[in-house]
């Protein structure tokens, strides 16, 4: 009998960085720098699949928060980082 393991296909957050073209560099930067396993980058947005990915994002993010939003697709909600 083997355990079922579990990966979300879905992200509990996206993280969109506006206006900026090197937003996939600084997103994969960030996820080398602090060891994230459980995040995917296309282009602008980083697909964040694990809780302690996003509380650490929000703790060591050291650029620009006004061109940052958040999308939380189990709320269905954006996040504002005001």
């Amino acid at each position: 009998m083997s355990i079922p393991t579990y990966r979300a296909v879905e992200p509990l957050y996206i993280v969109m960085l506006r206006n900026n073209n090197q937003a996939e560099p600084m997103f994969k930067t960030w996820i080398r720098k602090h060891q994230i396993e459980h995040a995917t980058v296309a282009g602008n947005r980083m697909m964040l699949h694990h809780q302690q990915a996003f509380d650490r994002f929000l703790v060591t993010w050291a650029h620009e928060w006004t061109a940052i939003t958040v999308w939380d697709t189990w709320n269905r909600r954006h996040i504002y980082m005001d």
